[in-house]
């Protein structure tokens, strides 16, 4: 496997520059904050891993891991810490981190971990791509990590070598739905989520999962899930009702 994009945010030159020279196998692409990872996350994109240093200004790695979760459930994430500490450790997981590197780090065993995160999740550089199977798989997850983005059927015909107009019929005939059905299936999905959070406003969740009109999620969301999201966010956080104790028999 080569060739894999892997996004590495930390805001030290030297690690970045680690990465980079020792791992050029792969297309390293770096970040040296937060901001910068979620810019270039918030475009199109291919990337397969990201490593996410926890210290850093502004937004901690964990905190920024809890971001990338709430629209990318898919791409694999590796968190970098140089604090021997098992709670990081433990919080790193439980936010979905895939794994975690310990500074300082022994290249090989980075590589190794590398290699077997990628071959669990796949990738969109894959060579082997080269059958119909093959390339709806490529085609699902272009479309899951980029559902809450511009990205079109035609964007995806240029990535996998074929024509529109055959991909259109073919991914049909392998998932049972258009390219806009499994798309829309995966903004609700998310919507569903955050809505059950109850962190966030209606506007931000339509924005997060790609909406730039509120009224427009909304509508969107109602005919697909039968229920305003109001209506689903309340029923979501509604306490159960309390069932009395039973009388003691006399």
């Amino acid at each position: 496997m080569a060739g894999e994009k892997i996004l590495v945010v930390d805001d030290t030159r030297n690690i970045r520059e680690i990465f980079t020279t020792a791992f050029d196998e792969y297309n390293i692409i770096t970040a040296s904050d937060g901001k910068e990872a979620m810019d270039i996350l918030g475009r199109p994109n291919d990337i397969d891993l990201i490593v996410l240093d926890v210290m850093m200004p502004n937004m901690s790695g964990l905190e920024l891991l809890r971001q990338i979760r709430r629209v990318n459930k898919y791409c694999k994430v590796v968190i970098m810490t140089g604090y021997s500490s098992k709670d990081i450790v433990i919080e790193a997981l439980r936010s979905n981190a895939d794994d975690y590197i310990e500074k300082p780090f022994d290249v090989n065993n980075v590589k190794e971990m590398f290699e077997r995160l990628l071959k669990e999740g796949g990738s969109l550089n894959d060579d082997g791509a080269d059958n119909k199977a093959d390339k709806i798989r490529f085609a699902q997850r272009l479309i899951e990590r980029n559902y809450n983005r511009r990205l079109s059927l035609q964007d995806i015909s240029k990535e996998v070598f074929l024509s529109y107009k055959y991909l259109s019929r073919v991914f049909k005939e392998k998932t049972g739905k258009t390219f806009n059905e499994y798309k829309l299936e995966l903004k609700i999905a998310s919507a569903k989520q955050l809505l059950s959070e109850g962190n966030y406003t209606l506007g931000q969740i339509a924005y997060m999962v790609g909406y730039q009109n509120p009224d427009s999620f909304m509508k969107m969301f109602k005919r697909v899930a039968g229920l305003t999201p109001s209506e689903y966010r309340n029923r979501r956080q509604k306490k159960p009702m309390r069932i009395p104790k039973k009388e003691k028999e006399r």
